[in-house]
């Protein structure tokens, strides 16, 4: 028998592995927040804790999982009262993972609980063994992408926010700024449309960011200006859609924030 042959063109592929972090974190612990051009996978292997991602608040359990997309403001803490163990992973892809992986969290079956962690433990070992096995990374990247392959077309992520009032106040902030990304505004403006007070909006952003209001509306501005960038938008122009002062106070404040001038900033980062 004669078979036609398939072509395959893979949806994503995973290019490079950046951390491989195994944590054992006290009730009460709390990281700073941060965002990132890579993909960052959270697992709760025991314990409990909150997840803030982008203006939601996450509650995570035993056994379930979420996925912060590139340039997605994060930050994770303990709950109170409970001391958590946490397997984190972070890698670049070239391509998009399925959209679904990006919209909420995951609770893990027995199975895909046991591949996650024993590719976590392939990608540890990884780091720390480099040049022992030329195929391991090989093997690495495609059991993640099986497992993450599986996940997606599971079933649907579900959404264990944290309904507390601080956490709903926080939540319409943070949306708040975004649609006013594009403003040259002071933290002032954003507290009295939202009829808080500065010294509350510290507040709620010390608890579920891990970071100043200040920082996290920097951050915001400068992820905004890199998908321009990545776009095609000249620096000049991106200048003027969002309301700098002038094209150079833009390039400094880029390069404050990331480290490299807008101009040299590669498009496909």
């Amino acid at each position: 028998m004669i078979l036609n042959s398939i072509s395959v063109s893979p949806v994503f592929t995973i290019r490079q592995f950046h951390t491989a972090f195994r944590y054992e974190w006290d009730n009460g612990f709390s990281y700073m927040g941060e965002s990132h051009d890579f993909w960052e996978a959270v697992y709760v292997k025991a314990g409990e804790v909150q997840v803030t991602e982008g203006a939601n608040i996450y509650s995570l359990k035993e056994g379930e999982l979420i996925l912060h997309a590139p340039m997605e403001f994060h930050n994770i803490r303990s709950e109170e009262g409970a001391s958590s163990r946490v397997l984190i992973l972070s890698f670049s892809t070239e391509g998009e993972l399925p959209d679904k992986l990006t919209r909420g969290v995951f609770r893990l079956s027995e199975t895909e609980r046991e591949d996650y962690e024993g590719v976590f433990e392939l990608v540890y070992r990884l780091f720390q063994r480099r040049d022992e096995d030329p195929y391991a990374g090989t093997e690495c990247a495609g059991r993640l992408t099986a497992f993450l392959i599986g996940v997606g077309r599971g079933g649907e992520a579900e959404r264990p926010l944290v309904r507390s009032r601080s956490a709903q106040e926080y939540r319409r902030v943070v949306n708040a700024m975004t649609a006013r990304v594009y403003e040259n505004i002071a933290l002032e403006d954003i507290a009295a449309a939202e009829n808080i007070s500065v010294s509350y909006l510290k507040l709620l952003f010390k608890m579920y960011s891990g970071t100043s209001p200040k920082l996290y509306w920097s951050r915001l501005r400068c992820n905004e200006a890199v998908k321009l960038l990545q776009q095609g938008v000249s620096p000049t122009e991106i200048a003027d859609r969002m309301n700098f002062s002038s094209p150079n106070y833009f390039s400094t404040f880029f390069k404050r924030m990331t480290g490299i001038s807008p101009r040299d900033y590669p498009q496909n980062a």
